[in-house]
């Protein structure tokens, strides 16, 4: 399951009210990590003070005035993805709530050490949570997904007799491959071991060629110790024909599977390339 705000939400900081000074807040901040701080007037958020603020802040002003930040709210349901979206897009410090209530606050500074958990530290991929939040995002909008998945074919083998060292080099070139390889507007993961997931809004018969690139790609590559490898893919897409939001988790993690089964039977039929399906996804939830 994906991570929520919920699951990284600051509980422990202060609400500043608009009408205090700005000497008394510089004695709340120095008592703080926080980079921002929510301001409310009366019990009503209307706000944020940053840090920056606060220096360039006289200490007779009131927070009200000295007062730059911006916030939003977002339910403690969000995942961090989009709560990483809407700080990219400004925000300085988004307030979380739940039932009407609020619940915490999480900064820019919050998710950029919950965003770190979620890349793979060998590739700098991110890990598969990412490709279900952006075919969710992308679901939601109507749009039409693919995902292609990508399976490295004998790969034990390469572990066994290069070692891992050599093996964990191997992968790292072809993640590059196919992050250099892949379209723009598509999102590519580690998904787990020797595997990768490309998302796209392409249709699947653009993809069978989006696809058949990156295996050339691969099979020309001279490796590290000039090692030569293969690759399988698999490719399942399609769009919803309810636009309700029901299954939605379960629709896009049931095409994740058909295009992972997809890239086992090219591996095992020696085909390289395989399309496990295409169609209205909705009639594949069960």
């Amino acid at each position: 399951m994906m991570r929520t705000v919920f699951d990284v939400l600051i509980s422990d900081y202060t609400v500043l009210e608009g009408l205090w000074g700005m000497g008394r807040v510089r004695g709340i901040a120095e008592k703080s990590d926080l980079e921002c701080f929510p301001v409310a007037d009366n019990g009503k958020i209307i706000g944020a003070l940053t840090r920056g603020d606060l220096i360039k802040s006289h200490p007779n002003r009131i927070v009200m005035d000295a007062m730059s930040g911006s916030y939003k709210f977002i339910g403690a349901g969000e995942s961090v993805w989009k709560a990483k979206r809407l700080l990219e897009e400004g925000t300085d410090v988004l307030i979380i709530t739940r039932e009407g209530k609020t619940v915490g606050i999480i900064t820019k500074k919050a998710i950029e050490i919950e965003i770190g958990k979620h890349i793979d530290l060998l590739t700098g991929l991110y890990k598969s949570d990412y490709i279900m939040y952006k075919s969710l995002e992308l679901l939601e909008r109507g749009g039409e997904i693919t995902i292609i998945f990508f399976d490295v074919n004998n790969f034990g083998c390469i572990d066994k007799e290069y070692g891992h060292a050599v093996g964990d080099t191997v992968l790292k070139e072809a993640a590059q491959i196919l992050e250099s390889s892949a379209p723009e507007q598509s999102y590519l993961c580690r998904y787990g071991g020797d595997e990768f997931a490309l998302l796209t809004d392409e249709c699947t018969e653009k993809c069978k060629i989006i696809a058949q690139d990156i295996l050339d790609k691969i099979k020309g590559h001279n490796f590290y110790e000039d090692i030569h490898i293969d690759i399988s893919a698999g490719i399942a897409g399609g769009r919803r024909s309810n636009p309700r939001k029901e299954n939605m988790y379960k629709m896009v993690m049931n095409l994740i599977n058909l295009a992972s089964l997809a890239s086992t039977k090219a591996k095992k039929e020696k085909e390289n390339l395989v399309l496990g399906y295409n169609g209205i996804i909705d009639e594949r939830i069960s």
